[in-house]
């Protein structure tokens, strides 16, 4: 081979190596590359920022519904058995029983409201301050006798849960109490009869959550002072014919749960207590007469139901992803008494 031509070739080498340039051709093959890298680069990169969104919304769906649902199964595990209705917000004297079959359907009564056992009361102690049992050999139309019960413990505690709104020791004209619920919701009976007849407690009619003058299906209970296993009727006047079981429960609150209109085109669900429909106290247009607390936001569906001694409900509520995209999460729950 010719000196020129290894000359040629040597100095095309060595330019190829060294040069310090790069041609147009060049430099548009590297932008293309580099934007299909950067390109996929970004999706993979929005891909996982969508989905870190859609979990996160999903736990937090998943969180607050759960956390909800077992606060509302938590208050519904101590309900007195046969005091659950469920009312049409929109008109309160428009009440159904929880165990009507329309309730599934039904978009109107969607106000859940019952009677609650005095649950941390009665738990508070090792020993329960009332302990739900009663002498009724010993026991009246005006006493109820409840051996190895601590009344005077029952009622600090029922007073500070209350916010000293009802007390078992108050002997002032203004002054709220408990009321008594005996086993099977019996209340009175007519021995005229034959068989005698037997009246109950009916939550539709009774003033113990509707508005009612009928004051004969509740009633209410204090203490005397100093007398820590006796439990005084304080009906007025007072019933010969009640119908006094072994077993009873005293109540100090009634709770609703209530579906709020929000901004979002759902709902938001409030607990209302620490209100005494046996005294006069019930719900009303402006809302709840006790104290209210919001359990959960931007709930889509709260349904429920009851048979027999099982309380069903389903939620479901909604968590925002971005944009105008949510993610709705639903659980279920039943509480049997």
């Amino acid at each position: 081979m010719e000196k020129g031509t290894l000359m040629k070739i040597f100095t095309y080498t060595y330019k190829l190596v060294y040069k310090k340039a790069f041609t147009l051709i060049e430099l548009i093959f590297v932008v293309l590359i580099l934007g299909i890298v950067a390109s996929i680069g970004s999706s993979i990169i929005a891909n996982l920022y969508k989905n870190y969104l859609l979990q996160r919304a999903t736990y937090r769906a998943s969180f607050k519904t759960e956390l909800a649902a077992q606060q509302i199964a938590n208050y519904l595990s101590y309900r007195i058995y046969g005091t659950t209705i469920a009312r049409n917000p929109n008109a309160l004297t428009d009440n159904v029983y929880v165990t009507d079959p329309t309730l599934a359907t039904d978009n109107n009564h969607t106000t859940l409201e019952w009677i609650g056992s005095d649950n941390d009361g009665f738990s508070a102690a090792i020993l329960p301050p009332w302990n739900g049992y009663c002498d009724i050999n010993n026991s009246s139309s005006t006493t109820v006798k409840t051996p190895g019960s601590n009344l005077t413990l029952a009622d600090t505690i029922i007073q500070k849960l209350s916010q000293n709104g009802v007390s078992l020791s108050g002997t002032a004209a203004g002054d709220e109490h408990p009321a008594i619920f005996f086993r099977n919701i019996h209340y009175t009976y007519d021995d005229s009869t034959s068989p005698p007849t037997v009246w109950d407690y009916d939550p539709l009619t009774c003033m113990g959550l509707t508005p009612s003058s009928d004051t004969s299906c509740v009633s209410t209970v204090g203490m005397t002072v100093g007398n820590t296993e006796t439990l005084n009727f304080l009906d007025s006047p007072a019933r010969a014919n009640k119908l006094i079981a072994e077993h009873y429960k005293l109540a100090w609150t009634a709770y609703s749960i209530r579906q709020i209109p929000n901004a979002n085109g759902l709902f938001d669900l409030k607990l209302c207590y620490n209100y005494q429909p046996w005294e006069g106290e019930q719900l009303n247009a402006n809302g709840c007469p006790g104290n209210e607390n919001t359990i959960i936001t931007n709930v889509s569906v709260f349904k429920f139901a009851e048979s027999g001694y099982t309380f069903r409900f389903k939620l479901c509520a909604q968590e925002n992803i971005g944009e105008d995209y949510n993610i709705s999460i639903c659980k279920e729950k039943a509480v049997v008494l």
